[in-house]
């Protein structure tokens, strides 16, 4: 190797400089499609030059310039080159494992270099290396190549999901979402207006609000009881601004909060959701504070104002989180209840959860009023067991009547799923409050009502 480095930069390479730059796990895919494109450049030749997969350390260009190591492994030879599939949503990018790129820039010559390191519980770290007879060359070839990396960056408009990986560093993978329609999202009249002028129409005005020296970026906080819609809105949202990167954290991985507030601002515009914000966010008192709501803060605050990135908190304990969230601009500027539905809300749901089958009810206010103080995730899981014991029609419909429908809420509400009601954003109910019919004789002693 250190053969083929002297024939090609025409110089001992074991005293060149080298520079290099760190480059995130993640971030392989948009090095493999920026060298390509930098490659491609007219007057450019390279040569792709394999390496012999090297375990545990991993050398760099400068050590494989060297003749060899007296007290350690030897220098790896050329060899095959080692392709690994990295998949982005539904593209797949072809990416170098190891190997290193002999190019010629015109009378330059360079050797470019992936050196990929593993740090044990730190993980894997990578770091592009190129080398050169001149230090500036080396120099205008990184920066060119994380120009590249970040005009082309693959995942700018995904919608990306942030986790630990096993090893605890942060883990980045492109999501694909459910698709959620307007007419889904079953809120008081107004609610769902507020939700999209504060987050959407931003968006369609971000450049005559820049132009009027406003800032954009702004914070949206969604609280209300479980079940109530919170995460429906976000995923809606999530869809109707085409071209915004959507970073989705929830649970461990909001520790992430610095290095994603860093990616949304690089991949702008762009919207972090950030669900089930109190486990992080309480108020700090008289003990010390969350370092992670401190994160969050600071990084908020550290973000210019004519940065286009949209906060989207929710919690369902809007009664506990830190009042410093709501004190600046562009942290939390609004904040919306998503309540319990009321009637019209409830009678709307049970049509749009009954789509799909065969909903033949003669009294539907009766089950509005039934279903008084229970959620959206309520509603809906009350129509999915109702079909479970609806019988199977002739066409191969689920029927579902008042008889399926009252089975299912009496089955939903019997004192031992006390648990299952607060799951589903149905609050607490006492056999007291349950209305008449809803346990004792009317209840089926077998669970398919069709099988009596």
């Amino acid at each position: 190797m250190r053969r083929r480095l002297r024939e090609h930069l025409e110089a001992e390479p074991s005293g060149l400089p080298v520079v290099a730059a760190e480059i995130l796990p993640f971030d392989r895919p948009n090095f493999q499609v920026a060298l390509d494109v930098y490659l491609a450049a007219e007057d450019r030749r390279s040569e792709l030059v394999g390496l012999s997969v090297m375990q545990g350390y991993r050398m760099g260009i400068a050590e494989l310039a060297q003749a060899g190591f007296t007290n350690g492994p030897p220098v790896p030879s050329p060899g095959s080159v080692e392709y690994e599939s990295v998949a982005i949503g539904s593209r797949e990018i072809l990416c170098v494992k190891s190997g290193v790129w002999l190019i010629s820039d015109g009378g330059q010559r360079l050797a470019v270099m992936l050196k990929q390191t593993d740090h044990g519980p730190m993980g894997e770290m990578l770091s592009l290396e190129v080398m050169a007879t001149e230090r500036e060359a080396a120099e205008r070839a990184v920066s060119e190549l994380r120009d590249l990396m970040a005009s082309l960056n693959v995942y700018r408009g995904k919608i990306l999901t942030l986790s630990p990986s096993r090893r605890g560093t942060m883990s980045l993978a492109v999501a694909s979402l459910p698709e959620v329609r307007r007419e889904q999202i079953v809120l008081p009249a107004g609610v769902l207006e507020r939700i999209e002028r504060h987050t959407i129409g931003f968006a369609e005005r971000a450049e005559a609000l820049r132009n009027a020296g406003r800032h954009l970026k702004r914070g949206l906080l969604l609280h209300g009881p479980p079940g109530t819609g919170k995460t429906l809105t976000a995923m809606y949202l999530s869809a109707q601004m085409p071209g915004r990167t959507v970073l989705l954290l929830t649970g461990h991985a909001l520790q992430f909060i610095d290095q994603t507030v860093n990616l949304a601002r690089s991949l702008a515009p762009s919207m972090v959701v950030l669900e089930d914000v109190d486990l992080v966010a309480t108020e700090r008192g008289p003990r010390p504070g969350n370092p992670v709501l401190f994160s969050l803060l600071n990084a908020m605050d550290g973000l210019a104002e004519d940065t286009d990135i949209i906060f989207v908190l929710t919690t369902n304990r809007s009664d506990v989180l830190e009042p410093a969230l709501a004190s600046r601009p562009g942290r939390i500027d609004q904040a919306v209840e998503l309540p319990y539905p009321d009637a019209a809300g409830r009678a709307k749901l049970i049509e749009l959860y009954g789509t799909g089958l065969r909903l033949e009810l003669e009294n539907v206010e009766t089950f509005v009023e039934q279903t008084d103080g229970t959620s959206p995730a309520f509603i809906r899981e009350l129509l999915r067991r109702a079909a479970l014991g609806a019988p199977i029609a002739a066409d191969g419909t689920l029927q579902v009547t008042d008889r399926e429908l009252q089975w299912a809420l009496d089955d939903l509400r019997l004192p031992s799923g006390a648990l299952t009601l607060t799951f589903l954003g149905a609050g607490t109910t006492s056999d007291s409050d349950l209305p008449p019919g809803a346990l004792g004789p009317s209840l089926p002693e077998t669970p398919f009502p069709h099988r009596l």
